[in-house]
């Protein structure tokens, strides 16, 4: 069997992708006031779908309004935010560079203090103080009619990415966010069919794969970033446990999801070390079947990115602080694989 390398393309439903190297999603904090790009956003990546990158995954975008975690989040909330959005997803395919769209909802997790002056109620699976949270906040825990009104939400951003000119999406469940919080115990108390065991609290995101799917059509790609775990792998464990995580990730390979992009839960993405996260990308991809797998964190070296992919870890190597630190880096790397 060939060993895969960097430079090998690969097929993600309707996108062929050139290459192994995808540029992960970073809050730029750059949108307008009604959710679309701003010059600022559009050079930012503009830069990014010039340099090289065989994939970008674009930062999230809130579904809807009180789905915020800043102020300044790009949304697909509306009809009018998908057209405003549409010059963003065109950058990408004038440039001939895949992009996809990151689909979320805050819950609790809120970033900017400026948002709780717009007096709506902060949702989350049950009234515990997010523990990543900075803000003295208290959520409302949501009911069954809220629940179902944030399934469509996320139904409806992902025609409004499709719309834009994105061909498809991936939809956010990690870093502690609204879907994130779900799949944890620490954030998620309830006792109805949406808590207790990992089969509940992972409800709401099947449920969100299965109202998203109908909607990208045949050709839209459908991406899920899932956090494994609430502790990274190093740490003593606490809340959603790896094994859990893995029995998530193996039931989105079963919901026929065409994308999984590993990274952490409440713990956050950002830990010591390089390529922090490849043995839980390996499990991962074992976990999932044939689905292809992007492993994210800490990676930036060359040899540490196609020593993962050749040795099985992962499909993709994504690649986020790295990229801001230096725009040429993946050309330099190109140059050097021939």
């Amino acid at each position: 069997m060939k060993t895969a390398n960097l430079t090998d393309p690969l097929e993600i439903r309707g996108i062929r992708l050139r290459g192994r190297i995808a540029a992960a999603p970073i809050a730029t904090a750059s949108a307008d006031p009604e959710g679309g790009p701003t010059p600022r956003s559009l050079e930012i990546y503009r830069r990014l779908a010039g340099s090289g990158v065989d994939l970008v995954v674009v930062e999230h975008h809130a579904v809807c309004r009180k789905g915020r975690a800043r102020l300044a989040q790009f949304r697909l909330d509306s009809d009018p935010a998908a057209e405003t959005n549409r010059p963003l997803a065109e950058l990408f395919r004038d440039a001939d560079c895949p992009a996809l769209v990151q689909i979320n909802h805050a819950g609790s997790q809120i970033r900017d203090e400026a948002l709780l002056a717009e007096k709506y109620s902060i949702s989350a699976p049950s009234e515990v103080k997010h523990p990543s949270c900075a803000l003295a906040l208290k959520p409302r825990a949501m009911d069954g009619k809220e629940i179902a009104a944030t399934i469509e939400s996320f139904a409806a951003a992902a025609r409004r990415a499709i719309h834009a000119g994105y061909p498809g999406v991936q939809v956010h469940a990690c870093h502690g966010y609204l879907l994130g919080q779900f799949l944890s115990p620490i954030t998620n108390l309830r006792r109805d069919e949406y808590g207790g065991k990992i089969q509940n609290r992972a409800r709401l995101l099947f449920e969100v794969v299965e109202a998203v799917r109908p909607v990208l059509g045949n050709d839209g790609v459908l991406s899920v970033r899932l956090g494994l775990s609430d502790s990274f792998p190093k740490d003593p464990p606490e809340g959603l446990c790896l094994e859990d995580g893995l029995w998530v990730a193996r039931e989105l390979g079963r919901l026929g999801i065409d994308h999984l992009d590993v990274s952490g839960n409440l713990c956050g993405y950002d830990a010591p070390g390089e390529a922090f996260f490849a043995d839980w990308a390996r499990a991962a991809r074992e976990a999932a079947g044939k689905v292809p797998v992007t492993c994210t964190g800490g990676i930036r070296k060359l040899e540490t990115a196609q020593a993962l992919v050749a040795g099985g870890a992962c499909d993709i190597v994504g690649i986020g602080r790295g990229l801001q630190k230096d725009p040429e880096l993946v050309r330099k790397w190109k140059e050097i694989l021939g």
